[in-house]
């Protein structure tokens, strides 16, 4: 039995499988692909820390208030908002604040958000 090598013989299966190319364009894409999606994942996570701290001061400003009517006076301390039910976020740092008899400052801190801290400022009434 001979093997005809003539132009016209059907040439020999190769195995099925990808080629060098074709593998380092799927390795790339799956790169760039995964680049887009940690940098979008950054941005959702600072924001959902920003939350976090707008939520406490916005708790921690009903607390204030909650003690407020029950003490006739604002609290200096954090601890103090224990006693009417607060309970921040963890890894959300508060800081009271009493700058008269009838306004306080309340300040958020936490790394790793868009801003480091926020602000609740009772005379205003604003989060900033």
């Amino acid at each position: 039995m001979s093997l005809d090598l003539s132009p016209l013989a059907p040439k020999p299966k190769r195995d099925a499988g990808f080629t060098l190319l074709e593998l380092l364009i799927v390795v790339s894409l799956v790169g760039i692909l995964s680049a887009i999606a940690i940098q979008n994942v950054s941005l959702y996570r600072a924001r959902s820390i920003d939350a976090s701290m707008r939520s406490d001061l916005r708790n921690a400003a009903i607390a204030m208030e909650s003690y407020y009517g029950e003490f006739f006076s604002y609290p200096t301390s954090t601890s103090a908002l224990l006693l009417i039910g607060y309970r921040n976020t963890s890894g959300v740092t508060l800081t009271i604040n009493v700058t008269s008899p009838s306004t306080y400052l309340l300040t958020a801190v936490r790394p790793a958000g868009t801003q480091s801290r926020f602000r609740f400022d009772s005379a205003t009434g604003l989060i900033y």
